[in-house]
């Protein structure tokens, strides 16, 4: 068997360890989320020949921010170009 699957059997055995994983798990859920999120911003870079200044892009009432509260836009920003 597994390290991983081992440590999933023991965890049953030892449910004081299953909130640890449900908390790490959604941390890193998380975090992998943020990180994809901050990679399609129009802030960053990638290509610098093509594209050099991807942020001129940005429309008028597009919403680049992560969480928008009680704020009207028009459409989400999508990133055509990498």
């Amino acid at each position: 068997m597994s390290p991983l699957g081992q440590f999933f059997k023991q965890s049953f055995r030892e449910p004081e360890i299953l909130p640890l994983v449900a908390i790490l798990g959604v941390a890193f859920a998380s975090a992998g989320y943020v990180g994809l999120h901050q990679a399609k911003a129009p802030d960053v870079v990638w290509n610098h020949k093509q594209n050099p200044e991807p942020w001129q892009q940005v429309k008028q009432g597009d919403q680049v921010k992560l969480a928008a509260f009680n704020q009207k836009y028009d459409e989400k920003f999508t990133r055509k170009e990498w």
